[in-house]
Formats: C-alpha cells, structure tokens, sequence
C-alpha cells in the first residue's frame, strides 16, 4: 500500500509513545481529512492489514470507556529503521497488551498538549523521551540510584539554547507516601550532580541542551492530585522544625497539577510548587 504522511506521522508517533488510542490518532492525524469515524476505522485496518500497525480491540482506556489501541506492528518497525535509521521498539509490546498501556496513553496526552500550547508562548518542545529511552541509572545501585521518569521534554524558546527539561511523573492511582518520597530522593540525589545530568542527556542523545531540571507529578483525577499534594506537604518540616529523618524537605523543583488542567494548557498558573513556601498558591512553569 502507499502510505500518506499522515500514516507515516502516525508510524512515528506510536514508536515515540508506544501505544495511542483509537479516538486520539483519530483527532490529530485524520481529523481534518476524515470526518466520519468509519473512514479512520477503515483507513487504520488497512495499516493493520499490511502490518504497519497493530490494533487492539475492545480495551479499557484511561477515562473508563471502552476503545481500541494502537501501536506498531513488524513493517511498522521496519519502517521506523528505514527512516530514522534506529528503533527503540519491542515487538512484545505489538504480540501482547502491556500492562501500562493507559500510562503510556496518558504521558502522549500530555506531551502532545505541551507541542499545541508551545508556540502560543514563543516556545516549542525540542525533545521528548518515553519511559524505555529515559530510563538512567547515575550511581551504583541498581534499586536506589535510577530514575525512571514516565515522560521527559526538553522546551525552550526557538532558535535559542535556553530550555528547561521536565521529568513527568503521571499518577494514576492512591500511590503511597513512600512511593513519592522515593521518587523525591532519587530526584534530588540525581539532581545534586551535574555530572550525572550532563552524562543523562549524553544518555538519552537529548535533541538540545537543558538549563533547569523540573519534576512535575500529574495526577489523573482531583482526588489522586489531592492525595499526591497531601502526601508530598508531609514531606516538609513543620512550621518551625528543621530538616529531620521523616521530614527531609523538598528541596528541587516539584511541581504538581491536575490531568484535566495539564492537557488543556501545560503554560497556564495550575502548578503547585511543592518546593516552595507557599503550596497552596497555583504558578506557571518557572526556572
């Protein structure tokens, strides 16, 4: 079959992100040209039908609907060689479901807010990294010295090297309290030594250079921000004590926002900064 620049721009975006669901490629790559949902359906068993990509039906999505999946299938990764000369794909993922499919959805969510909204502000994101590619490991331990960071985007202002990477954390569930605050610590460990960034975007062949590091914790639904921004408060000292074993402080950029608030614009006042003082006030994205 010959394949447009739509597929193909499909192609790539599911070797980016791994997994899209059906009524989101739908939107920003067929909107314009197909209007009617049977067409795209029509269109993407094609693909699936001379193995470009792979369709699973009928699966649970983030929003509890019900709908289909989308990832690449084996000409799908040949394809990605053929053009960008590598891949980073397993073809377990195209034989089985994994079970972190909805997060992958999710970060794609988000991501793609972050490439909408960019320009609108004189920016543009000049890199993302999947959860696979951004894995790290900065010390000697293989359990305590990794960050694995569900998402990670480098942005900046054009034509200038001047960009902020944000490590995206998505929570999708009541996480416990020693879940983030391990998150925390690695964090801060990893932050603390500008070797490890420095050899991190070495690691990762990052697009651009980064000037400040941010770690932003998205949760799904106001309840689990709610939770999240709880657990994360507990972290500080108390008003008047000082830094102690069960209260270490945050003391990197953590920031903290609502899916819903995240996907409909990434620049607007709708982070919590856990870092600082004042929680409870809402900021834009500052470095």
């Amino acid at each position: 079959m010959i394949l447009t620049d739509r597929d193909i721009s499909l192609i790539q975006r599911l070797h980016q992100f791994i997994y899209l669901d059906s009524a989101f490629a739908h939107e920003k790559f067929y909107g314009d040209l197909y209007n009617r949902d049977d067409s795209f359906r029509r269109r993407i068993k094609q693909l699936e039908q001379a193995h470009y990509i792979r369709i699973f039906s009928r699966c649970a999505l983030p929003d509890g609907t019900v709908g289909s999946i989308l990832t690449l299938a084996l000409e799908g990764i040949r394809l990605i060689q053929e053009v960008e000369g590598e891949r980073q794909f397993s073809i377990h993922w195209s034989r089985e479901l994994q079970v972190w499919y909805r997060h992958s959805i999710l970060i794609a969510h988000v991501a793609f807010s972050f490439e909408e909204k960019a320009a609108e502000y004189g920016l543009e994101v000049k890199d993302y990294v999947q959860e696979n590619r951004g894995y790290y490991q900065f010390g000697q331990s293989k359990k305590q010295d990794v960050i694995r960071p569900d998402g990670f985007l480098i942005v900046g202002p054009k034509n200038q090297n001047i960009n902020f990477g944000l490590f995206l954390e998505m929570e999708r569930s009541r996480g416990t309290k020693k879940v983030l605050q391990d998150k925390v610590e690695r964090y801060t460990r990893f932050l603390e030594r500008k070797d490890q960034r420095d050899k991190y975007l070495y690691h990762i062949g990052a697009e651009a250079e980064v000037q400040e590091f941010l770690i932003v914790f998205v949760g799904a639904s106001a309840n689990t921000t709610q939770l999240t921004k709880n657990k994360l408060a507990s972290l500080k000292p108390r008003k008047g004590e000082r830094p102690s074993i069960l209260h270490p402080g945050i003391t990197i950029p953590v920031l903290l926002t609502t899916l819903d608030a995240i996907t409909r614009d990434p620049f607007q006042d709708i982070y919590f900064h856990m870092h600082k003082t004042h929680i409870e006030e809402k900021a834009g994205i500052v470095i």
